[in-house]
């Protein structure tokens, strides 16, 4: 279904999110095939005693060879999809043989971007834009690892998970959420991986908070199944999309990117992510 948004968005914004989550479930597909990962075992009691996402601690490993061909393909979607950056797409095509993917696949799981801020230099393009390639060509593989684990963490998650706003499985940060009409309760969405897991409906995701009268909601008039959750502590906030209110469920990562003017307001007023 086609959502009508209040706010008029750049033209074609959304469809190329939504042209590139195709793109990406189209790889997720074809890797299944080579794609093996070993699950871990008891993953709530360990996410509870060692505090970091399930990727550092199944030692989670993408093969080059495979990540190589899956960026050729990227580079492609992109160059069809995106013509004004042709040029730029051509030149890193050329290096596509050279490249060591296994470093610059490391360095991108652990948020190093020196390596990447080098290579952008060379393309003559920006390091946010050349991590947004590599990191979108890693998504598929993360999705695949994610998967057997969403059952688990959709069952109570927030008594086993000391950050909610941090996926338990990749560790990126969520900047999403759903509340499920039957009981109200709150799941994160991590865009990345594609995996949800339960925090408290009125606390804080950032600092904790919970105090009565702290945490507060926004929304835009006709518009009342997107909200903005606010924490007078912290000046954070969280886009949620109330299921109730929508009347159905929804595409979560194509919402996120729909709701860009929820951002804004929050922003507009004093509010933050906490991204920095």
């Amino acid at each position: 279904m086609k959502r009508n948004s209040p706010v008029e968005l750049p033209d074609g914004y959304v469809e190329f999110y939504k042209a590139l989550e195709t793109w990406q479930n189209e790889q997720q597909i074809k890797l299944q095939k080579n794609c093996a990962y070993s699950k871990v075992d008891n993953i709530l009691p360990l996410l509870s005693e060692q505090k970091r996402p399930i990727i550092i601690i199944g030692n989670f490993i993408i093969d080059p060879h495979e990540y190589k061909m899956v960026f050729g393909d990227l580079l492609t979607f992109i160059s069809k999809s995106r013509p004004e950056l042709q040029e730029m797409i051509e030149a890193i095509s050329k290096d596509i043989v050279q490249l060591d993917y296994d470093q610059l696949i490391k360095d991108l799981l652990n948020s190093k971007y020196e390596t990447f801020a080098t290579l952008a230099e060379n393309y003559g393009t920006s390091t946010e834009l050349l991590v947004f390639l590599f990191e979108h060509a890693v998504r598929p593989f993360l999705r695949i690892y994610a998967a057997p684990y969403q059952k688990e963490l959709t069952e109570d998650t927030f008594q086993h998970w000391d950050f909610p706003s941090l996926c338990p499985v990749c560790g990126s940060k969520s900047h999403f959420s759903r509340l499920r009409p039957i009981d109200s309760r709150r799941f994160m969405f991590c865009d990345r991986c594609f995996i949800e897991w339960e925090a408290k409906y009125l606390q804080c995701i950032h600092c904790g908070n919970d105090t009565p009268g702290t945490i507060k909601y926004l929304s835009i008039e006709n518009d009342d199944a997107y909200q903005i959750y606010t924490c007078e502590e912290c000046k954070g906030y969280l886009k949620t999309y109330d299921e109730k209110q929508g009347g159905r469920s929804t595409d979560l990562f194509i919402a996120n990117i729909e709701t860009i003017y929820l951002d804004m307001l929050a922003q507009e007023k004093g509010y933050t992510d906490h991204d920095i």
